[in-house]
This record gives C-alpha cells, sequence and structure tokens, in this order.
C-alpha cells in the first residue's frame, strides 16, 4: 500500500504540473500579465524543489512562457556555480597581489603597531587607484625594483628580500594585507600617497601635503588645486638650500 499510494502521489503531482503549464501557456498566449499568488502552493510537493518554485512564481520579474517545466529548471540551475578560466585567473591574480601587499607590510613595517601597519598598506592602494602609478599591488610595491634611478619602496632594491619573511610578524602582515584588499579597512591617512619614517628628511616631501604621522611615519599627499603653487615654492626653496 505505501508504495502504491506513493505511485499515486507522484502521478497527481504530474498531471497538475502538466494542467499548470496548460494555463500558463494559454494565459501567455491571451497577452495575460502573471502575478504571483503569494499563498499557492508550490507545484511539486518535493522540498529541493520548494525554493526554486518559490522564486519562479512569486519573483514579479520572472516572465513564464508555455515551457514552465524548462524556466524551473533554469531557475534551479542559475544557483549553481560553475567553475570558470576567468575566475580562476581572477583568484590567481589575487593571491599574487595579497603576496606582493603582505611583503610591503612586512618589510617596511612589521615593527609597528596594526595602524601603522594598516596606513603603510594603504599608501600602497591609494597609488593603485592613482593614474600617476602602475594599476596592480605589485606594479606599485616593485617599481622601479630593477631600475639604476630607484626603487619607490626601498625594501624592494636594498636587499632585505634576501631574508623572506617569516614568523608571527609574516602572519600579521598577510593578515592585513587580506584585510586591505577585501576592503574592510577604514581610512586613516587621508589620502597619503607617500611616507617616510621619523628619523628621515627628504628633499621630496616639500612638494607634497603633510596628512599626519602615525607610528614611526609620516605620511603625505599630492598637493591639489591652489596647493600646488605652494608646494612648488616650498620644493624649490628646499632644493636652492642644498646647492
Amino acid at each position: 500500500m505505501p508504495v502504491l499510494s506513493s505511485v499515486n502521489l507522484e502521478q497527481q503531482d504530474a498531471q497538475q504540473f502538466r494542467e499548470r503549464n496548460q494555463q500558463l501557456a494559454i494565459a501567455q498566449d491571451a497577452g495575460v500579465v502573471l502575478r504571483a499568488d503569494q499563498k499557492a502552493s508550490p507545484l511539486l510537493r518535493h522540498d529541493w524543489l520548494r525554493s526554486v518554485e518559490y522564486s519562479l512564481e512569486r519573483d514579479p520579474a520572472s516572465a513564464l512562457s508555455r515551457y514552465a517545466a524548462l524556466e524551473r529548471d533554469r531557475a534551479a540551475l542559475n544557483g549553481l556555480q560553475t567553475l570558470e578560466i576567468g575566475a580562476m585567473s581572477r583568484a590567481e591574480d589575487m593571491v599574487a597581489e595579497t603576496k606582493c601587499l603582505a611583503e610591503a607590510v612586512y618589510y617596511e613595517a612589521r615593527s609597528e603597531r596594526k595602524s601603522g601597519q594598516l596606513a603603510v598598506a594603504e599608501v600602497i592602494m591609494n597609488r593603485v587607484k592613482d593614474h600617476r602609478y602602475p594599476n596592480t599591488v605589485c606594479g606599485v610595491v616593485y617599481q622601479g625594483a630593477t631600475r639604476t634611478t630607484g626603487c619607490q619602496f626601498t625594501f624592494t632594491c636594498d636587499g632585505a628580500t634576501d631574508r623572506a619573511p617569516r614568523g608571527v610578524r609574516w602572519e600579521a602582515a598577510r593578515t592585513v594585507a587580506s584585510h586591505v584588499m577585501m576592503g574592510l579597512n577604514e581610512e586613516q591617512t587621508r589620502g597619503a600617497t607617500h611616507y617616510h619614517a621619523t628619523y628621515v628628511n627628504p628633499v621630496w616631501n616639500s612638494g607634497l601635503v603633510r596628512t599626519r604621522q602615525i607610528g614611526t611615519h609620516i605620511f603625505y599627499r599630492f598637493p591639489r588645486g591652489s596647493e600646488w603653487a605652494a608646494a612648488s615654492a616650498k620644493q624649490s626653496q628646499r632644493l636652492a638650500q642644498r646647492r
């Protein structure tokens, strides 16, 4: 008896489904605008289809055609993710970019508090968004590393990388890098694209606008609007003093 009951139930479901499809096809052909009935029961009683039918019937934007079964199956399949080559490539790029950012944080600010490490990472991300710099993290971090004119970040050309990053500080740098790559950090350098340690006073800082000091680093950004004139004059004066 249980087996016969199950068979009968499935037959009833199939019949109701066919009738429902016919009604939908007739309505579609007649130009009737279909709207969801919030009290309607799912077309099939199978649990795995309940959410499918819910999204199919209750979505006012869905246009049900006479091929409702096909639409139902498509709705189910749309929720499945497929492995795409493009997605794999982006994932690999993300791993490489995060590693470059972590290396910069480690070599440039591993002795800083977390706020100082986040600030260094933020400068790099600000450069990525600035048209004056490469548009990738690795491009920004290692810009000029192979040029005789010098590198942008000291660790990339002073031999520091001969000693591979390791230990808890490396893990901390990787955590900071991941945090920033996901955009979870709060802005704190006020748009800075440059920084230097407090114990040096490079000539280039005279042509920039100081934003703030965080830990042992002082941060700067490019001048804006009317600030350019003052910054240019200040830098010219600084250069003249060196002659």
